[in-house]
């Protein structure tokens, strides 16, 4: 960096508001210290007081925020091609340590920035000869695996799946025609197994190399068939491994298909009609006839613990679609209005967001699910959606439970430590909802209100910024809420050592 620029550094730290608190600082690449112009840098308040803020760092990497009132904040910043990072995070995974900063006071932050990992590897026959042109895939490892990013080998058969965040992995190849041959979908190194492939772990600001992989040979399908009328849609075929969108006008065909059962949407959204089918290919099918219909109209209502109706307005319903790759993103399906919503064919999960004066009890839809894995009613319930369309309804109550109380560690409590709360299931050790999330005041208190009924897990630590459900086997503590029964639970601050 040129002395000018060093000095404007200097002189940027230097010039402190003497009316409230400033936050600037320095964003820069990890490994090579070099300052990352355009990165965005956000600031969230914890006592509630005040806007969340984002500010952009010019050229030489420097940000600095509008005047504050002193408190405590939690400063985060992120590039494209990056990882997020937290000011004050132990490592990645961990939450970031809060900033407290008097009035008329000044702080500057250095926070560093690693690019995110890469899997590299080469695709190869049985002669160790490279395949050219041959799709890799990345997956989480999760059951079922979730696609996380796909790429095409060169000419050499060389691969570089990139832009990973850290974590365990599986790579396998896409199913692939050539003239002469065709080749299974494999996991590295060489199995078609889910079980049997190598898993990866990738970390940040690396390269984990020579995952190569043999695809085995063998016979590929293919899926072809009509839309009925003959229509332009958007078409969507699912498997257990990942999804592939096209768009077909009357006719449809997907090539080179490894034997198993398969998802096929069709959605039209502006004339709103769409279809769905689920089959098996143990061999080519081309003559599938996809018949176009209406969206069916999902029709949502409210009633309290006495049977009489609450404002829709104030209820936020959320959907997802859950197909053979698993949950899709969330959406908002009701507007504060009362007319049905139209939606797409296929199977849906239905949830109400938590609200702090409201629980759900209580959950029914005709038609009813022939099938229902034990679950509760505020976590996310299934419905498969047909023409016929849905009437859902969600009871619930006035008086929902809550939980609140102080983190400390030791004798002292911890101010901005977060508190994640999981609503779970004791009998299969499964999270039912999405995990809540708070952190506690300045003065160390927490409180989650809105609960319904039922079993939770609670745990304090900055170790984790969103834990999975192993993460919480060691530490949480079980509770449990009933009735409207505002519980006091004080936490110790979990600490790995």
């Amino acid at each position: 960096m040129s002395s000018a620029n060093t000095r404007w550094l200097l002189l940027a730290a230097a010039a402190v508001s003497m009316q409230a608190a400033v936050i600037r600082g320095v964003v820069v690449d990890h490994q090579s210290g070099r300052p990352l112009a355009r990165a965005l840098v956000a600031l969230q308040p914890l006592s509630g007081a005040g806007d969340h803020l984002t500010v952009r760092t010019n050229q030489y990497g420097v940000f600095e925020f509008p005047p504050l009132a002193g408190g405590a904040y939690v400063v985060a910043a992120v590039r494209r091609s990056f990882a997020r990072v937290e000011y004050g995070q132990k490592n990645i995974k961990a939450a970031g340590l809060p900033i407290v900063i008097e009035e008329s006071a000044s702080t500057f932050l250095n926070i560093r920035l690693p690019k995110f990992g890469a899997i590299t590897g080469t695709v190869l026959d049985e002669n160790d000869v490279g395949l050219p042109e041959h799709e890799v895939a990345a997956y989480l490892n999760t059951r079922p695996p979730r696609l996380v990013t796909r790429v095409k080998a060169d000419d050499r058969g060389v691969y570089r799946l990139a832009g990973l965040a850290p974590g365990t992995y599986l790579v396998r190849t896409v199913g692939k025609l050539y003239d002469e041959d065709s080749y299974l979908p494999t996991y590295s190194p060489e199995s078609t197994a889910l079980d049997q492939g190598r898993t990866v772990e990738v970390v940040l600001d690396q390269d984990t190399a020579n995952v190569n992989v043999r695809p085995k040979p063998g016979q590929l399908f293919t899926l072809a068939g009509s839309i009925v009328p003959p229509q332009q849609v958007n078409l969507t075929l699912v498997s257990d491994t990942g999804r592939q969108t096209t768009t077909a006008a009357g006719t449809f065909e997907f090539r080179g298909l490894p034997p198993g059962p398969y998802q096929l949407f069709a959605d039209m959204p502006q004339e709103r009609l769409g279809a769905y089918t689920m089959l098996s290919l143990d061999r080519d099918r081309t003559e599938v006839n996809l018949g176009l219909h209406r969206y069916g109209e999902v029709d949502v209502s409210f009633l309290d613990g006495k049977g009489g109706a609450v404002d829709p307005s104030r209820m936020q319903v959320m959907a997802r679609r859950v197909d053979l790759a698993g949950e899709g993103e969330p959406v908002r399906v009701r507007s504060v209005r009362r007319a049905p919503v139209p939606m797409p064919p296929g199977p849906w999960e239905f949830t109400v967001t938590p609200m702090p004066d409201f629980a759900v009890v209580g959950f029914s839809a005709i038609p009813r699910e022939r099938v229902v894995e034990k679950a509760r009613p505020d976590a996310w319930n299934p419905v498969t959606l047909a023409s016929g369309g849905a009437y859902i309804r969600f009871s619930l109550t006035a008086a929902p439970a809550a939980f609140h109380g102080a983190v400390k560690s030791g004798s002292d409590t911890v101010a901005g430590a977060p508190v994640f709360l999981e609503t779970l299931d004791p009998d299969t050790g499964r999270r039912l909802a999405d995990l809540r999330v708070t952190r506690t005041d300045g003065h160390g208190q927490y409180r989650f209100t809105g609960l319904a009924p039922g079993a939770y897990r609670i745990l304090s630590t900055f170790e984790f910024q969103a834990p999975e459900v192993t993460d919480l086997d060691a530490a949480a503590k079980l509770i449990r809420a009933s009735g409207s029964q505002d519980d006091l639970q004080d936490l110790e601050l979990y600490i790995i050592r």
